[in-house]
């Protein structure tokens, strides 16, 4: 009788067992013992060393470090600048942006826009999808109001 196999997703913690495990007994008998897929396993087991010195929640589904990473330095303060900018319900532009990138790091700006064949052009649209990434929305124009006779 085959024992019923785990839940499809594991923790942190458990992929660390389950290498220690392997490390002892081999990827077979691992996941025999443990109930899991061996093809799970066996992936779990190559990245052992990753595993085994993550530092985040144990509780975590995955390794940290998915998704894309961001292109130029000093992301963190020109969003905390966004965020202020809106909180004082000021304008937020892309100009604003790019002058704040400017002050963050004008080397970086400088080498960006000579690496560019549309420039300017090509570090606003960098600073737009900064922006939407962020949960930042443009505002659209409005046509002049109507008046109600």
């Amino acid at each position: 009788m085959h024992s019923r196999r785990k839940q499809r997703t594991y923790t942190v913690t458990e992929k660390q067992v389950t290498v220690l495990l392997v490390q002892d007994v081999g990827v077979e008998e691992a996941a025999r013992i443990l109930g899991y897929p061996r093809s799970s396993v066996s992936s779990w087991s190559k990245q052992a060393e990753n595993l085994l010195d993550f530092k985040g929640p144990k509780t975590s589904k995955t390794l940290t470090g998915q998704g894309r990473k961001e292109l130029f330095p000093g992301v963190a303060a020109i969003v905390t600048c966004m965020k202020d900018v809106r909180r004082d319900e000021r304008l937020l532009s892309t100009v604003a942006i790019i002058d704040r990138v400017w002050t963050e790091d004008p080397q970086w700006v400088a080498e960006y826009i000579s690496s560019r064949k549309s420039g300017v052009l090509a570090l606003e649209r960098l600073c737009q999808r900064l922006a939407n990434r962020h949960g930042f929305t443009s505002q659209k124009p409005q046509g002049a109001k109507k008046k109600n006779t």
